[in-house]
């Protein structure tokens, strides 16, 4: 017992034998310091990666609702429209992937193998389509960085993943009609349609120089040029098998 009056602490009694104030039972804390101090930290890995999923989750409903915020946003999205373009370089991939082996069950191509060779040609592709709009942007339209270039054409691409990723599914449970028509759908649309449009908004911002229909001509035929040199380099073993499981989608 201790005395809250004289601080005096005895065993018996009820009142505190020096000044007769009534006396206040102990409580003492009995648990571990360690246990009581200890906190759980949260791992940083986990957290930091959580942070970039929600991050790259927003960016994509904002893209979704809104495309062409893209312009608006310039370099500061470029984490972000990385991710786009890779993730529908993925989807792509795994798509076509997923038809060849629906549609040659009794000789499947090496999954490794496939993907490498697949992804690495589609993303050439992508690059070759980016490298066209920069050239044609920066000569006859505004002028822009590379970096702001693939910010432009990453923020266009949310419809698509959605797309590719309803071509998967599809896939998976073997409807391969409506999945082979989704996935040419996004391929027409990311290489061919989406970069029109892309170098016809940027060429209409700045009409002082080349007229934007010859700069929409001008993109098409770098694109070609651009697209045959690479066919050249890369070698017609590699992009000759490429094409004849892409020829699936046509």
């Amino acid at each position: 017992m201790n005395c809250s009056n004289c601080d005096r602490e005895q065993s018996v009694g009820m009142y505190c034998s020096i000044c007769g104030n009534k006396l206040e039972e102990l409580v003492l804390n009995t648990e571990p310091i360690a246990s009581r101090t200890r906190s759980v930290k949260p791992n940083v890995h986990v957290e930091n990666i959580k942070t970039k999923l929600k991050t790259y989750s927003s960016y994509l409903i904002q893209r979704l609702k809104k495309p062409s915020l893209a312009y608006n946003r310039g370099e500061d999205e470029f984490t972000s429209s990385i991710v786009s373009i890779i993730l529908f370089t993925v989807l792509f991939t795994l798509s076509l992937f997923l038809l060849t082996k629906n549609l040659n069950a009794s000789h499947s191509p090496n999954f490794l193998s496939f993907f490498m060779e697949a992804f690495l040609l589609t993303f050439f592709m992508i690059g070759i389509v980016l490298l066209s709009i920069f050239l044609i942007s920066n000569y006859f339209g505004p002028q822009h960085t590379f970096k702001a270039i693939i910010c432009f054409y990453g923020g266009q691409l949310s419809l698509l993943i959605i797309g590719l990723t309803g071509s998967i599914l599809l896939m998976l449970v073997e409807s391969v009609t409506y999945g082979n028509a989704l996935l040419t759908i996004c391929l027409i649309f990311g290489i061919f349609i989406l970069p029109l449009y892309v170098i016809g908004f940027l060429l209409t911002k700045n009409q002082s120089g080349i007229d934007p229909l010859y700069g929409f001509m001008l993109y098409i035929v770098t694109f070609i040029i651009l697209f045959i040199l690479f066919l050249t380099i890369v070698g017609d073993s590699k992009i000759g098998g490429y094409f004849d499981h892409m020829n699936y989608l046509f």
